[in-house]
């Protein structure tokens, strides 16, 4: 770790030894759990004329997501990632962000998501049914794949109603899965020369554009039907009907492929990758599922959890919660700063590119007492005090949080209640579990898991 020097009033951020944004690139996590020891939580990434900063003390993550918002906005760090999404409420800034968010918000209604309560019954009943020749059989089921894909269910159900065919269905995650993996690769292309070629460029944007081809085919039949008459109760009925409370403006085709976009890529792989992780660490812990199980037992009584049922849920949710806090949906969130600013006793000069990262707070034993346990009761009334809330910001801060927290919170809570109703599940025997970053955090290689009827 370099030494901090004094800059008028300010403290120079200090730097860190080596290459840093190569190692970033290579190794995410190890590397900014290294940078966030070494550093007070705010380190210096510099390669040549980049000017990075990699922050994560709980303190200075406010100051830039909510104190000083204003000055961190989605700047050219997000470049790769707004090839994709547009300029959907992930990307975009200011007033066009301000207007975005009236009009989504609605759309994440309570009526909403309870709706789509209803969708999760159905779609965990269809695929346990499917899972029965491996229990019966004792082999393993990947739980990534089949969180995946139940959430992809979910969301092109909440999406568009019931007019994604199964075969488009399959298109569709497979193209998302194409545009998902282009992303990764280009979220760090920030410090790369625009004039440098990068490997996949062109694949990528023909992804891009043979999901836009579907997605706008779905608007299209939607805004048809809608102007027929037809009555409708998904998300994508709900956004091209919204109006803007202070215009009275509505959203054009080009903005709802944006915010589409956004919620189907970013919605799918951050919950089913949150599922995923819980049922590895409560295989781990057996102690934690059996609480699991016996709340589950006791609330729901043999009938599935509805959505009126997540309040008496309590250890569930903490399961989730201590799950996001290990394994955050997104691990980084990026910005840019727009004017020179004070962080702390630091100096950010503008125009520096800045990631924020839970996975490294979440992980800092500064500000959790044994971070890497899994210990739901953590979140527990009489211990989630003023600090733990200060440290834990999976789905961020301010009024830049994610829309989606709750339809994401409410995903995962149905999907292990219901499991957990049926099933034993544990970590299938000698699987060696590692993370990868592809924008969210998931099992490298799956998650085999051994299922037992209960």
């Amino acid at each position: 770790m370099g030494t901090a020097t004094q800059v008028g009033a300010a403290v120079a951020v200090p730097g860190v030894r080596g290459v840093p944004l190569v190692a970033l690139a290579k190794d995410p996590f190890g590397f900014c759990m290294r940078a966030a020891r070494e550093g007070d939580g705010l380190v210096r990434l510099g390669a040549g004329p980049v000017r990075a900063y990699l922050v994560s003390h709980p303190d200075y993550v406010r100051h830039i997501l909510v104190g000083n918002a204003a000055n961190y906005v989605k700047g050219s760090i997000m470049d790769g990632i707004r090839l994709a999404l547009g300029n959907g409420l992930f990307t975009s800034d200011g007033d066009f962000w301000r207007r975005q968010r009236r009009l989504m918000q609605p759309a994440f209604h309570t009526r909403q998501i309870q709706r789509m309560a209803e969708t999760v019954a159905e779609t965990v009943r269809a695929s346990m049914a499917s899972w029965a020749p491996a229990v019966a059989n004792g082999t393993p089921v990947d739980m990534l794949r089949e969180s995946i894909r139940m959430n992809i269910t979910i969301i092109l159900e909440t999406l568009f109603g019931t007019t994604v065919d199964e075969e488009r269905s399959a298109r569709l995650l497979d193209l998302t899965d194409q545009v998902f993996a282009g992303m990764t690769r280009r979220v760090w292309t920030f410090f790369v020369p625009s004039w440098l070629p990068t490997p996949g460029a062109a694949a990528y944007r023909r992804s891009i554009e043979a999901l836009d081809q579907e997605i706008h085919a779905l608007i299209a039949a939607r805004r048809a039907a809608l102007a027929d008459g037809d009555a409708w109760e998904d998300l994508l009925s709900a956004l091209i009907q919204a109006e803007d409370p202070e215009t009275g403006e509505r959203m054009s085709d080009r903005q709802l492929r944006d915010e589409i976009f956004t919620m189907f890529l970013a919605g799918y792989e951050s919950t089913a990758g949150g599922v995923t992780w819980a049922w590895h660490l409560l295989s781990q812990h057996p102690e934690a599922a059996a609480r699991l199980r016996e709340e589950v037992d006791r609330v729901l009584g043999g009938r599935p959890p509805a959505y009126e049922d997540l309040p008496a849920l309590t250890y569930t949710r903490r399961v989730v919660d201590e799950t996001f806090r290990l394994y955050p949906a997104f691990p980084m969130y990026f910005r840019g700063s727009v004017e020179d600013d004070v962080v702390g006793p630091y100096a950010i000069p503008g125009g520096a590119n800045i990631i924020i990262s839970p996975y490294a707070t979440h992980h800092d034993p500064r500000h959790w007492d044994d971070p890497e346990t899994f210990d739901p009761d953590r979140f527990a009334p009489e211990r989630y005090d003023s600090r733990a809330r200060e440290a834990y910001y999976p789905f961020g801060k301010g009024q830049r949080m994610c829309i989606g927290e709750p339809m994401s919170l409410t995903i995962a809570q149905l999907l292990i209640a219901t499991i957990a109703q049926a099933y034993d599940v544990r970590t299938a025997p000698g699987v060696q579990v590692t993370g990868r970053y592809a924008m969210t955090y998931q099992p490298k290689n799956g998650l085999p898991v051994i299922l037992t009827r209960r």
